[in-house]
């Protein structure tokens, strides 16, 4: 039975606020004797109902008095109208009617609410505020009652009862957003959650002008150690995962903030689970992510585009629609969260899409889709930057990775010509011109990359008609010592000759021990003997295993390296890994 769990959700002031504050229940909305386990909530839902008539009475704004008390802040013994009118306030009003309370929001505090109450309406709140003398803010500790509370709200509670959670969203919001819903209700199960500072911007960062050196790694901590076994799901910005990337759990993101990495290249993208506490999370770290999309809607979907002759919109809008509203959007998914920075539409299209001349196409399709979605959601603030991550291979003797570049640029200014023959429905050369950024992937070395492509890129896409910065989004070269070609290459961020070049993500976290082969040669990181936790997910469960350091071709450990090449806090990384406690690990 689960009214005992769901009662912790309901606001106080429904169920114990002092006398004369709620109507008295009717004698026969009390439970009869037998009938508690039937009747208790509704009872308690009556009571708060009630209660809720009374507070919005109360709540309501009037004209404003000039008449102002002492300063007091209102308790429920001495002051029952004026706190169970801050509590509703708090709970449900700023969300059902935040034309009233300007000003105030979800992480607003008991005194700025009471504030707001006297000097609208100082009949039901005669007194100003004290201030209190520290206002006190703190997140829950991972697997005690208020987290657990928040955690039930968030993915359970909302979705039986959407009505305890006003203003509240299962995908794009926040956890100290529900969790300033439970405070409001029931202080002594959650304190005040702190507040977070989240930047506004009508540019895409990555379009912008302000300087900015991407430190990245691709992260896609596979937990697998063994050849053959298939992922479930590959969504490694979810909740469930958190036991791999989150404080509580191994603290990966912590370990590559220690170590100066400032961006993360993501891969799987489960469109169903949401990413604002990854955001969120990476944004405290300030960490940017870079958000791929994965082969489902292309190729592995029931109705994937490959099979439609790679016309993609269909496919695409809805994938990146269910995307945004599941935590890539916030503030009723108005605004991008800050954290997401960039979209990869398809990773490496010219090895993909078959026949080749139908790339642009594909790739054309799904940028209208993911640009159509985002109208139709909404979407406005903190524009991000859209791309198509493409392999350094040589097609038709052109240069490694710019061919395909120019070949796109090309295609986008005639959409409607053969043989991409297709119609937009967005102006596209103009999203190109303000929200593209070019990407490609590359196992060759700084010098190799500043010749082949670096060297000859301003031609095209760094001139007086086209300016487009651009990234590299996997890059490790195994047959050069890291630290150096690390640093090489980020030389080139800062050189004069490439104001177009924003920096890479080193390729990879973790070694994909799952792939085998020449995957084995990549990873910074390996996995140990310890299963620091286990992670249950899509209906399997996964040791997450501790992290040992993999050395390069020199021998020297790859952490270690990296964090020196990005100006990282520590020399030593393996002394900031966790490696116990350890619990028995499931068998895979």
């Amino acid at each position: 039975m689960f009214i005992a769990p769901l009662l912790l959700f309901l606001p106080v002031l429904s169920i114990g606020t002092a006398a004369g504050s709620a109507p008295e229940l009717d004698i026969d909305d009390e439970c009869l004797e037998g009938e508690v386990t039937s009747c208790a909530l509704s009872a308690i839902q009556l009571r708060r109902t009630k209660a809720i008539a009374q507070a919005e009475t109360t709540a309501a704004p009037s004209s404003p008095s000039s008449a102002a008390a002492d300063c007091h802040t209102a308790n429920a013994e001495e002051d029952p109208d004026c706190y169970a009118a801050v509590r509703w306030t708090m709970s449900d009003g700023i969300f059902v009617h935040p034309d009233w309370y300007p000003g105030l929001g979800a992480m607003s505090s008991f005194e700025a609410v009471q504030e707001s109450l006297h000097a609208t309406n100082a009949s039901v709140c005669p007194s100003l505020p004290c201030a209190p003398a520290f206002e006190t803010c703190a997140q829950p500790v991972h697997g005690d009652a208020c987290d657990e509370a928040v955690t039930f709200a968030k993915l359970d509670g909302i979705h039986a009862h959407p009505e305890w959670y006003p203003g509240l969203d299962a995908g794009s919001s926040s956890r100290e957003e529900f969790q300033a819903i439970i405070h409001a209700s029931n202080a002594s199960l959650c304190p005040r959650p702190c507040v977070m500072d989240y930047l506004e911007y009508s540019v895409p960062t990555y379009r912008s002008n302000a300087s900015l050196v991407m430190k990245g790694v691709s992260y896609g901590p596979s937990p697998l150690k063994k050849v053959g076994v298939l992922l479930t799901d590959d969504d490694f910005m979810s909740e469930i995962t958190g036991v791999q990337w989150a404080d509580w759990g191994r603290g990966d993101l912590q370990t590559l903030h220690q170590m100066g990495v400032n961006t993360l290249r993501m891969y799987g993208n489960d469109p169903n689970v949401t990413k604002r506490t990854f955001l969120d999370d990476a944004m405290r770290k300030g960490i940017d992510v870079i958000i791929g999309q994965s082969d489902y809607p292309f190729m592995q979907g029931p109705e994937p585009c490959m099979r439609k002759d790679w016309y993609c919109f269909d496919q695409v809008y809805e994938f990146y629609k269910l995307n945004l509203l599941n935590g890539l959007t916030m503030d009723g998914n108005s605004t991008y969260h800050p954290a997401f920075k960039a979209f990869i539409l398809i990773n490496e299209p010219d090895l993909k899409v078959h026949p080749r001349h139908l790339t642009c196409r594909a790739i054309l399709t799904a940028f209208d889709a993911a640009l159509e979605a985002e109208k139709d959601v909404g979407v406005t603030g903190n524009p991000i930057a859209f791309t198509a991550t493409f392999s350094f291979g040589m097609f038709d003797g052109q240069a490694p990775g710019l061919g395909q570049m120019e070949d796109f640029y090309r295609c986008i200014q005639n959409p409607s010509a053969a043989p991409t023959l297709y119609t937009p429905r967005n102006d596209l050369l103009k999203a190109y011109k303000t929200r593209w950024v070019n990407s490609f992937n590359t196992a060759n070395p700084a010098f190799s990359v500043k010749q082949l492509l670096l060297d000859r890129y301003a031609r095209t896409f760094w001139n007086d008609e086209l300016k487009l910065p651009v990234f590299i989004g996997e890059y490790h070269s195994v047959q050069f010592a890291v630290r150096q070609d690390l640093k090489d290459m980020l030389a080139a961020t800062r050189s004069r000759e490439y104001p177009f070049f924003m920096g890479f993500n080193f390729f990879e976290f973790s070694t994909r021990y799952d792939k085998g082969g020449t995957e084995m040669d990549f990873g910074m990181f390996g996995y140990g003997n310890c299963a620091l936790g286990l992670m249950n997910y899509s209906g399997k469960v996964y040791n997450v295993w501790d992290l040992t350091l993999q050395k390069d071709m020199i021998g020297d450990p790859m952490p270690d390296a990296i964090a020196d090449a990005y100006g990282g806090a520590v020399t030593s990384v393996g002394p900031i890994l966790k490696s116990s406690p350890c619990v028995i690990p499931e068998l895979q």
